[in-house]
């Protein structure tokens, strides 16, 4: 059986149905019991009357035993005053003298078919058998036999009681029985302690031998003699009513048979009842709180109920299963869902096996943080809930897992040719708000895919997470994950690591591209640019260092080391042409760094380094023209006497105004544009455009991406100013450029 839930009702069940089996909670479902009694108490009906051999009429008459003919005077007494039977909770086992004997054989013949002595059947104990406690044969002949055996049960909080027994090798009455008129052979039955054990009239032997008590006491009620002094045996402690002498239970046992013979249902239907109730509750992902308490208090007062009725019902077993059952179901859906939602935490969805027969996808909720912000956890949950039925019309599938803001879940195998429209299609339910509540959030989603059937579940689980985090980090509506997506992102988790210590043992180096004056050919600056050859990957490309270094927000790493070896190597060039120009590419981050310049104005006293010699150029790829922080670092960087350069103008968010806004003494007008003015009529007005309104501004217009002669010369028509490009040369170390600067110094 797989599914945990069943097995969790299963092992419950199982329990109950052991405890049950073994009575194992029967002490603590008697004293349950008892303590129900006690609440309903009431008095006993006054039928029975009980005469006790006690103490002070032992005492009075001198005896440690009533003498047989004080017994036979006892009897007479009782029936001259009405009573309408008389039975000897004593066994009158032993013969006395001839003449005691005689006397109490002739009352008992004097009142024949009225008079019944007590005796015991053979009773089974776990060494053997005890002997009976039979009636002397003298007295048999004259008086009925009956049973006065009764079962005392564990800690002497219940009993049981026979309606019959045999002795002799016949069926005899017992006390209670004869008591209540009942003929019923061969039942076992609990007496009902709510009858009051006080309110059982009883009066010492002594009394009624003097003649002390009325008549009436006795008229027309039957009359039980039994032993009560302290030596007696047939004395017991019950908790919450203290010593209790075995006629008073046999007179309960007698009022209880009155009124009908109690039924004993036991253990079986609370425990059916409940096994029921967790087979079905294991059927719920989110299994009820109220409801075990509710089934749990149905039980205990269908029980009260049932003793009004003399049915008793055991319901311990049934209440440990329920509880047990009940509180491994609510942990089981806590660790296993999330909240009320039936979402199953992604851990619990996750497997170890192959999972070749699906497709795994990751439907992410973008801005599910701000949605959080805004809804209570419960309209939260109810979001989820909604967002899950709207999978479920497309999505044949029973089982969704959330994570943290993402949907996971299994489907059928798609043909690659429809991959595409599926998932747009999941896109599109979600095109509209889902309400809940009084608020309508929008849901801004992005999906992965993973179809690499070969991996286990927990990896392609991973892998669609991670398309959909993909997908939304770069603006689409879904990837599908390729087979080697997992090894570029086990690169990208130790990218920074690897860096730091490729730096550290000088694997990465800058390399210089010289910047030309277009109008006299004159090399007159080069910016630095990064170059990473990796042992196993080759070389790595620059705009990706950036990209893996911008996302982790460690721009900074890179940022340093190329200032730091640009101004070290520039040094060299300023000798040979001190007013050579180095320039270092800058991030928006960096400019959100309040500390950036004085990480600048560092490396510039490490190195003296005139400040005028060093361009910055800011990479205009984020609109930085509004933001405060970055504006008060660029006036700093200005104040200190650095250049400023805006980089990659026209493919970005640069406008006039933005240009207006950055204090620069340059701009760079993209490759894209430039590389192809001789072919494009559009790109040369464009470009054309671009210088005229970078002199407007008083700025120098720099050209990337020349790599002919046909593009320098249309770039000198249109007045750009300086230049750089595979025409003039490729990056290069500081050497080369520095023999190329030499032997133009020599030419010169």
């Amino acid at each position: 059986m797989r599914d945990p839930r069943q097995r969790i009702a299963l092992w419950a069940i199982v329990i109950g149905l052991l405890l049950g089996f073994f009575h194992v909670p029967q002490p603590l479902e008697d004293l349950y019991h008892l303590s129900r009694d006690t609440v309903r108490m009431r008095p006993a009906d006054g039928q029975t009357v009980l005469v006790m051999i006690d103490d002070k009429s032992l005492s009075e008459m001198g005896v440690t035993d009533p003498r047989r003919s004080d017994d036979a005077s006892l009897v007479d007494s009782l029936f001259a005053a009405g009573a309408k039977r008389v039975v000897f909770d004593r066994a009158l086992a032993d013969a006395s003298s001839e003449a005691e004997d005689a006397q109490l054989a002739a009352a008992l013949d004097r009142h024949r078919g009225k008079v019944f002595i007590g005796s015991t059947p053979v009773i089974a104990s776990g060494f053997g058998t005890t002997s009976q406690l039979l009636t002397h044969p003298r007295f048999r002949e004259k008086a009925e036999m009956v049973s006065m055996v009764g079962h005392q049960r564990v800690f002497g909080l219940a009993w049981d009681l026979p309606t019959s027994s045999v002795i002799l090798g016949e069926r005899r009455k017992s006390i209670s029985a004869l008591l209540a008129g009942v003929d019923e052979a061969d039942i076992t039955y609990r007496p009902d302690f709510s009858i009051d054990f006080d309110t059982i009239p009883m009066i010492s032997y002594v009394d009624v031998l003097r003649g002390r008590v009325s008549a009436e006491t006795f008229a027309g009620r039957d009359v039980v003699i039994a032993p009560a002094n302290r030596t007696s045996p047939d004395l017991y402690q019950m908790p919450t009513r203290g010593l209790v002498a075995g006629a008073q239970i046999h007179a309960v046992g007698g009022q209880t048979l009155k009124r009908g013979l109690p039924r004993d249902w036991g253990w079986l239907p609370a425990f059916a009842v409940v096994s029921v109730f967790l087979l079905a509750q294991a059927r719920k992902n989110n299994p009820s709180r109220r409801a075990p308490v509710m089934v749990g208090g149905l039980i205990l007062f269908a029980q009260a109920a049932l003793d009004v009725m003399m049915i008793n019902t055991d319901v311990l077993s049934a209440i440990v299963a329920l509880a047990v059952g009940s509180f491994r179901l609510r942990n089981h859906a806590r660790s296993t869902y999330r909240g009320s939602t039936g979402l199953v935490r992604i851990e619990n969805f996750h497997d170890s096996r192959v999972a070749s027969d699906y497709d795994v996808v990751a439907l992410k909720i973008r801005n599910f943080s701000t949605i959080s912000a805004c809804l209570s956890p419960e309209e939260v949950d109810a979001l989820l809930i909604k967002a899950q039925e709207m999978l479920r019309a497309s999505e044949a599938c029973t089982k969704f897992a959330f994570d943290k803001d993402t949907f996971v879940w299994k489907r059928h195998k798609l043909d690659e040719a429809d991959r595409e429209d599926h998932l747009r299609g999941i896109h599109a339910l979600f095109r509209r708000s889902i309400s809940v509540g009084t608020q309508a959030p929008d849901v801004a989603t992005a999906i992965g895919l993973d179809p690499n059937y070969s991996l286990t579940l927990r990896e392609r689980t991973e892998s669609a997470m991670q398309s959909a985090e993909d997908a939304a980090h770069h603006g689409r509506l879904f990837h599908i994950a390729e087979v080697d997506d997992s090894e570029d992102r086990a690169w990208r988790v130790q990218f920074l690591s690897e860096l730091e210590r490729a730096i550290a043992n000088e694997e990465v180096d800058v390399r210089f591209q010289p910047k030309v004056d277009l109008g006299s050919g004159a090399v007159v600056g080069a910016e630095a640019l990064l170059r990473w050859q990796h042992p196993r990957r080759g070389a790595i490309e620059p705009f990706q260092i950036i990209s893996y270094a911008e996302e982790h927000n460690r721009i900074d790493i890179i940022t340093n080391f190329v200032l730091d070896r640009a101004m070290c190597e520039g040094k060299r060039a300023l000798a040979v042409n001190p007013d050579f120009k180095i320039a270092v590419n800058v991030s928006a981050l960096d400019l959100r760094d309040p500390r950036f310049p004085q990480t600048v104005g560092s490396l510039l006293a490490k190195h003296a380094f005139p400040p005028s010699s060093l361009i910055l150029e800011i990479t205009e790829t984020a609109p930085i023209d509004s933001d405060r922080l970055a504006g008060i670092v660029l006036v700093e960087l200005k104040r200190m006497g650095l250049g400023l350069s805006v980089d990659d103008f026209g493919t970005g968010h640069a406008s006039l105004h933005y240009l207006r806004q950055i204090p620069s003494d340059e701009v760079k007008i993209d490759r894209s544009f430039v590389s192809n003015i001789e072919h494009s009529a559009e790109d040369r007005a464009l470009v054309k455009t671009a210088v005229e309104m970078i002199h407007s501004l008083g700025r120098v217009a720099v050209a990337e991406g020349i790599e002919n002669e046909a593009v320098a010369r249309l770039l000198i028509e249109m007045g750009c100013d300086t230049g750089q490009g595979f025409l003039y040369s490729k990056a290069r170390t500081m050497d080369d450029l520095l023999r190329s600067l030499h032997e133009r110094s020599l030419a010169a």
